[in-house]
C-alpha cells in the first residue's frame, strides 16, 4: 500500500462526517480529499489527492496560511482560521451564490510513513447549521406523527389481526428504520452543537484578547456586546454600557454614523477629559436581513501614535528650514567678512579721528553681532562647526548649577538631581552650556513670580524590543538629561512650532526667536534628540538625550604663534571669488610687509603660483569657487611642492568635510566671517612653522 491509500484507508470514517476535511502533506500535497469537500466543491478526489493544494486554490501560498501550516508541519498546537480574519480557505458557495461562512481548525497528525507530521484541516459550514437544526425538529415532527399514526392503525389491526398480520409487520419494520436514523441525526446534531459552542468559545477567547476594543449594536444602537478594552474606552467616550442605547460618543451621534457605514467607515475623536486622548472609531454594518442587522465599532487610542507622526513631521519641516537657512548663511558670511575686514583695516590706520572712529567701530559690532546670528541660524541647521570631545556631565552640570544660581532670581529654587556615577558623552561644552543657559533662561522668564527649577541627569539604554522615547533613535546607551519647570507652561498650538527659526512668544525686542531652534540644532549636530512636554498652568519639561561614550583623556588645547607681525615681505597667494574679501585681505596683509599675489579662482591661482613659486611660502584660499575650487586647487599645488602651507577660508560650515580638507594638503581652516586678528594670529603660526 502506497501513503495515498494508508491515508485513505486510516481516515475513510472522515468520509461520513458532515464537515469539510482534507489531510496535507509537508509540501502541500493533498493526501485526503472527503466527500463534503467533493460535494461543496464539485472537485473529485480523483483530481485533486496526490497535487500541490496551491494549483487549485493559490490564496493558500499567502503567508498568513503557509506560516501556520509550516508550525502545524512542526507539530505545533492547532490553530484556527476564521472567515472574517481570514477569509475563506477553501472557497464554496451556498446554493444562493453567497459564500459560505467557514470556521476552519488545522491540527498536527502523526504521519503514517515517518516521524513528520500530516496536517488535518477541518472545515466547518456554520452558516447551514440553523437550517440543518429546523430539518432535525421537522423530521422529529414527522416522526412522532407517523408514530401516532402507528398506534391508530394498532387499533384498527386488532379487529383485523388475522389478515393483517403481516401487513403490521412490514410497518413496524419501517418504523424501526425511521427510529434507526432519526436517533442517528439526533446524535449528530448533538455533535454538530457541541462544535459549534466550541467555535463560539474560541471567538469570545479571540475577541476579548483584540487589542482593540469591539463594539456590537443592533439596529436600535443598543449595545449587545463588547470586549474588555471595548467597555474601558466607551467609559471615556459615552456614559453608555452593555444592553443600554449608545446614543453619541463624545458629541458624534452613532445612529449618524449606522447610516452612514455602509463600508467601513474610519473617524478621529479628540477627548480631553479624564486625559487628552484621540481615539480612531471603525463602523461597519453587519447582516442582511432586518433581524440580524448590527452594526460594529471597532475603537483604538492612536494617541501615542498620532504624537509619533506630529513629531515627525516637526523633524521635517525643522530639516528643510535649516537646510535653506544653511544655504543662505554663505552668502551672509562672505559680505559680513568684508564688512568687518575692511572696518578693521580701516580701524588700524593711526591718522582717523576720534568720532570716525567711534562709528566704525559701531560697524564692526553690528557686523560681528550679524555673525553671532549667522552662527545661530547654522547652529540651528547642524552645519556649525563644534569641537567634540568626551565630557563628563555630571560634573559639568555641577559647575554650570553654579553659573545658574548667579543668573536667575532667589524666589527660583533650583535642584540638581542624579545617581552616582559618571556619564560621559561626546559633547562641545561650550556648545552645550549654550543649550541649556537657554532652556534655563527661557524657564526663569515662564516663572516671574518664582517657582522651582530642577535639572536632572540619567543614563537609559534603548534596545530593538523597547518603546523608543523619540521617532528614530537607534539602539544603544544614552545620556537623558531634563530641565523641569513649575512655570505657566505652553498651549498645543506654541508647543509644535518652538523649535522653529525666528519664532517667539515674547515681546517686540525681547528675543530673535532663534534661541531653542539654536538648541535643537545644536543636539541634532551631536546626534541626540530634544523632546518637550507642557501643558498650560501646568509647567514644561525638556528632554534632552546624548549618545553615551567611554571616557577619554582631555586633550591640551593647541597654541598659537603671533609673534610673527613683521612680513618681511614673504609671499603670500590670495585666492578668493569674492571680490571684496579678496581686496581686503589683500590690503590688510600689505600693511604687515607681506607681498601679496592675488587670484579669483583655482585655474587662475594655478597660473599665478606657476610664475611666482619661489616667492610664495603661504597660500590663502576659498574652498568654493568656479571653474576650480580650493580643494582641487590644493592638490595640484600640493603634488608640486608639499611644504606650501594651505590655509581655507569658507563660508559654508565645515563639518565632516575636514578629512577632505586635509587628505588634500590644507593645513588650517578659518570660518567666514573672522576678525583681523583671527587671521594674523594663524598666518604667523603658518608662516613659523615653514621656517
Amino acid at each position: 500500500m502506497n501513503e495515498i491509500e494508508l491515508v485513505r484507508h486510516h481516515f475513510s470514517v472522515l468520509d461520513q462526517v458532515p464537515v469539510g476535511a482534507l489531510l496535507l502533506k509537508r509540501d502541500h500535497t493533498v493526501l485526503f480529499w472527503n466527500s463534503c469537500l467533493e460535494d461543496w466543491t464539485e472537485l473529485p478526489r480523483t483530481r485533486i489527492v496526490g497535487t500541490d493544494i496551491r494549483e487549485h486554490f493559490p490564496h493558500l501560498a499567502a503567508a498568513k496560511f503557509s506560516d501556520r501550516l509550516r508550525d502545524i508541519f512542526q507539530g505545533g498546537p492547532p490553530t484556527i482560521f476564521s472567515a472574517q480574519i481570514h477569509g475563506q480557505l477553501i472557497p464554496v458557495r451556498s446554493w444562493n451564490g453567497q459564500l459560505q461562512i467557514q470556521q476552519s481548525t488545522v491540527t498536527a497528525t502523526p504521519s503514517l510513513v515517518d516521524n513528520g507530521y500530516y496536517a488535518l484541516l477541518s472545515i466547518q459550514d456554520v452558516t447551514d447549521l440553523t437550517q440543518r437544526i429546523r430539518d432535525y425538529r421537522a423530521m422529529r415532527d414527522q416522526a412522532l406523527a407517523e408514530v401516532t399514526e402507528r398506534k391508530r392503525v394498532e387499533g384498527e389491526l386488532l379487529k383485523a389481526q388475522e389478515e393483517l398480520e403481516g401487513r403490521i409487520r412490514e410497518r413496524t419494520a419501517d418504523i424501526v428504520a425511521v427510529n434507526s436514523r432519526l436517533q442517528t441525526e439526533i446524535a449528530e446534531r448533538t455533535h454538530a452543537e457541541e462544535e459549534l459552542r466550541k467555535i463560539l468559545s474560541t471567538l469570545n477567547t479571540l475577541v476579548e484578547h483584540i487589542p482593540e476594543g469591539v463594539v456590537l449594536l443592533d439596529t436600535e444602537c443598543r449595545i449587545i456586546l463588547a470586549n474588555t478594552t471595548g467597555k474601558e474606552y466607551l467609559k471615556v467616550l459615552s456614559s453608555a454600557g452593555v444592553g443600554e442605547t449608545l446614543k453619541n460618543m463624545s458629541g458624534m451621534s452613532v445612529r449618524k454614523l449606522f447610516a452612514e457605514a455602509q463600508t467601513t467607515v474610519w473617524r478621529e475623536i479628540t477627548v480631553s477629559s479624564p486625559r487628552h486622548a484621540i481615539y480612531r472609531i471603525g463602523s461597519s454594518v453587519i447582516g442582511q436581513a432586518a433581524a440580524d442587522k448590527g452594526m460594529v465599532l471597532v475603537i483604538k487610542d492612536v494617541t501615542e501614535e498620532k504624537s509619533l507622526q506630529d513629531r515627525l513631521q516637526t523633524q521635517e519641516r525643522l530639516a528643510a528650514v535649516g537646510q535653506l537657512a544653511a544655504g543662505i548663511a554663505h552668502d551672509f558670511n562672505n559680505t559680513l567678512t568684508g564688512i568687518i575686514g575692511f572696518t578693521e583695516v580701516i580701524l588700524a590706520e593711526s591718522t582717523i579721528g576720534s568720532a570716525d572712529r567711534e562709528i566704525l567701530e559701531a560697524v564692526r559690532q553690528s557686523g560681528l553681532r550679524a555673525a553671532y546670528l549667522i552662527r545661530q541660524i547654522l547652529d540651528f541647521s547642524r552645519k556649525s562647526s563644534s569641537e567634540l570631545r568626551p565630557m563628563e556631565m555630571s560634573a559639568f552640570l555641577n559647575e554650570f548649577s553654579k553659573f545658574i544660581r548667579r543668573t536667575i532670581q532667589e524666589n527660583i529654587s533650583i535642584s540638581l538631581l542624579y545617581d552616582p556615577g559618571e556619564y560621559f558623552v561626546r559633547a562641545d561644552p561650550a556648545k552645550i552650556h549654550q543649550v541649556l543657559t537657554n532652556i534655563v533662561l527661557n524657564a526663569r522668564d515662564a516663572m516671574p513670580q518664582g517657582g522651582r527649577l530642577t535639572v536632572s541627569l540619567a543614563a537609559r539604554t534603548v534596545l530593538h524590543s523597547d518603546d523608543r522615547p523619540m521617532p528614530d533613535m537607534p539602539d544603544g546607551n544614552w545620556v537623558v538629561l531634563s530641565v523641569a519647570d513649575t512655570g505657566c507652561g505652553m498651549p498645543s498650538e506654541i508647543l509644535s512650532h518652538i523649535f522653529e527659526p525666528f519664532f517667539t512668544t515674547k515681546e517686540t525686542g525681547s528675543g530673535t526667536g532663534l534661541g531653542l531652534s539654536q538648541v535643537y540644532g545644536i543636539i541634532r549636530q551631536h546626534g541626540g534628540f530634544i523632546d518637550v512636554q507642557s501643558e498650560t498652568g501646568s509647567g514644561s519639561i525638556f528632554t534632552i538625550y546624548l549618545p553615551a561614550c567611554a571616557a577619554a583623556e582631555s586633550q591640551p588645547a593647541p597654541t598659537f604663534q603671533t609673534e610673527f607681525l613683521d612680513g618681511q615681505h614673504a609671499g603670500i597667494l590670495v585666492v578668493e571669488d569674492y571680490e571684496a574679501i579678496r581686496t581686503m585681505i589683500r590690503k590688510l596683509l600689505t600693511k604687515l610687509n607681506f607681498t601679496v599675489f592675488t587670484a579669483e579662482n583655482g585655474k587662475e591661482a594655478l597660473e599665478v603660483y606657476e610664475k611666482n613659486k619661489n616667492s610664495i611660502r603661504l597660500i590663502i584660499t576659498d574652498l568654493v569657487m568656479p571653474e576650480l575650487d580650493g580643494v582641487g586647487m590644493s592638490r595640484i599645488i600640493k603634488a608640486k611642492n608639499p611644504s606650501v602651507k594651505i590655509l581655507a577660508i569658507s563660508g559654508y560650515p565645515l563639518g565632516s568635510d575636514w578629512k577632505d580638507l586635509y587628505n588634500a594638503g590644507i593645513t588650517e581652516c578659518i570660518q567666514k566671517p573672522f576678525e583681523r586678528n583671527t587671521l594674523i594670529r594663524m598666518v604667523c603660526d603658518l608662516l613659523m612653522k615653514n621656517n
